[in-house]
């Protein structure tokens, strides 16, 4: 009896023929129709992955430190693998980045849609130009924020330069003189780069770091930039968890959008009933000319587009480099950066007094803009460059990259090239930027990306860094504190080692003016020039 219930056409054979045909159909479609592009021939692939998951959840909380890691253990500078359905490319050296990114940009000009980012946080109003799909919408964006971030257009910033630079000075200046261990530098760096952009954009800013909008607008933005993060956003690669279960994330994107939607519709509004009001100097702000003069035929999407990724790709990124480069400053290594950035600003400038009115206008010293360019090497704002895709079919080292491909930066690995570097990569050192034979290529680093897509802001934030740290040295001696010293590590001093912006993890540093009359009369003076440009509700004192 059991040997006939067993032969072909009897009911548990005919069962059992029903449960495996599905799963080995299962198996054929998730092996060949399930990523979407096949294995690249000529680029090695990192064993291992899961059916569904790929290398995700190998990539673990810190995927830049993992790639580096994978492409340091098998002697890849290029390799491909899998992330969820997604077959991706990930560049870790000098070399390969600027072979694709630079000589091949007009085939890497391409973003990727994802899911979370584009499809819920950015679905009602924005998505950062620098994270948008190339098209012409895209194309039209960028011509128009790069008119806003030109030479001549960054010498009309220098009043809102000035006011928000003395605005961290004199904050510093003031709170650090009750705090016998030092203060935290992150509030002030991080009001400095958003009141620059709100200035910017919308003629507005905040003047206090306790103003409760202020630090909302800050724990929003930290939460919008943890979408753009592909290791806390496994739905964008693997699609049915979007479906599978409550899913937390999803919530978090709405709720976040509903209120980052809000204070952008609010300060748009505020403009917009008041492009008539009278204003001192040359002091049109983004909105009121894109209002008034839209000459592309910007549609209100479009300017609301411009004027979002200009708030969050500006102020969310820059103040990261800012903040854990005073924190190494600090150190015993970095008093002796200090001492030498001083010397070469009194050997540029006429005067202290001099030199911190004119650093807003040019960048006269050496040694500071070598600085510059090591923390922007050294302590990148985003230690993976956010994702392009492949816009055309191109060929690297024999092997074919197709269209649609995904293709990461590793910035963290590629800014410590030893290949293009030297031995002492791991090293921060400005004087391998005052050697004019070191031999690097532009774009000298990839902290704001090359190429086509490169950042629009690259001229204004270079011009924002030697501006903050030509006048904090000038002011100030800055020492760690004994309780709470700033981890300089360039991989462990993040926060958060699976968020997209790389900021550092809490520290305070003792700020000793060097002169008090100096530091004093640096504010005076720039409190009286700035009279007419910050008024009513905008207004702060700079000197108390």
């Amino acid at each position: 009896m059991d040997f006939v219930t067993t032969l072909p056409g009897s009911p548990i054979a005919l069962a059992l023929l029903g449960l495996l045909a599905p799963a080995a159909l299962l198996l054929v479609c998730l092996s060949f129709f399930y990523v979407d592009f096949a294995k690249i021939k000529g680029i090695p692939e990192i064993p291992g992955g899961e059916v569904l998951a790929g290398h995700l959840y190998q990539l673990g909380h810190d995927h830049a430190t993992t790639a580096a890691t994978w492409a340091a253990k098998y002697g890849w500078p290029v390799y491909q693998f899998r992330m969820g359905r997604r077959r991706v490319i990930m560049l870790n050296s000098f070399k390969s980045a600027r072979e694709w990114l630079v000589k091949n940009q007009s085939a890497t000009i391409d973003h990727p849609w994802f899911y979370t980012f584009h499809g819920i946080v950015s679905k009602t109003s924005v998505a950062t130009i620098g994270t948008s799909p190339w098209d012409e919408r895209t194309k039209k964006q960028r011509r128009v924020v790069g008119s806003f971030t030109t030479g001549p257009s960054i010498k009309k910033m220098d009043k809102m330069l000035d006011m928000e630079t003395c605005a961290v000075i004199s904050r510093i200046y003031y709170d650090s003189q009750n705090e016998a261990d030092g203060i935290s530098p992150h509030v002030y760096q991080k009001r400095l780069a958003l009141n620059l952009m709100m200035m910017f954009c919308y003629g507005t800013r905040f003047n206090s770091v306790q103003d409760p909008m202020l630090l909302q607008i800050l724990r929003d933005a930290k939460t919008i930039a943890s979408f753009r993060s592909a290791n806390s956003n496994p739905q964008d690669f693997i699609p049915h968890l979007r479906y599978v279960g409550k899913n937390r994330r999803m919530a978090t994107a709405t709720e976040v959008r509903e209120r980052r939607d809000t204070w952008l519709a609010a300060m748009l509004q505020a403009v917009t009933t008041n492009l008539n009001r009278k204003r001192p100097g040359d002091k049109k702000c983004v909105a009121e000319m894109l209002l008034e003069d839209n000459q592309e035929g910007l549609t209100e999407l479009d300017i609301k587009t411009i004027l979002g990724g200009l708030m969050s790709g500006g102020f969310e990124t820059v103040y990261s480099t800012l903040i854990i480069t005073i924190g190494m400053l600090s150190t015993e290594a970095g008093q002796m950066i200090q001492d030498k950035a001083y010397q070469d600003i009194m050997n540029a400038y006429d005067s202290p007094q001099m030199a911190f009115e004119q650093c807003l206008l040019e960048e006269k010293s050496p040694y500071v803009v070598a600085l510059v360019k090591e923390a922007l090497r050294f302590y990148p704002p985003l230690k993976i460059l956010p994702a392009r895709q492949v816009y055309k079919t191109f060929t690297f080292e024999g092997a074919k990259i197709p269209k649609g491909l995904l293709v990461y930066t590793n910035t963290q690995a590629v800014n410590f090239d030893k290949g293009t570097y030297g031995p002492d990569a791991g090293q921060f050192r400005p004087e391998r930027w005052t050697d004019k034979a070191n031999g690097i290529p532009p774009p000298y680093h990839f902290a704001f990306g090359a190429g086509a897509r490169m950042c629009t802001a690259v001229n204004f934030s270079n011009r924002l860094l030697y501006a903050v740290f030509v006048r904090l040295i000038l002011s100030f001696k800055m020492t760690p504190s004994k309780e709470m010293p700033p981890n300089t590590h360039p991989i462990g001093y993040k926060e958060d080692p699976a968020a997209s912006n790389a900021v550092a993890s809490d520290f305070k540093i003792g700020f000793t003016p060097r002169n008090r009359e100096m530091v004093e009369s640096f504010l005076k003076d720039s409190h009286e020039g700035l009279t007419e440009f910050v008024t009513g509700e905008n207004a702060e004192p700079l000197l108390l």
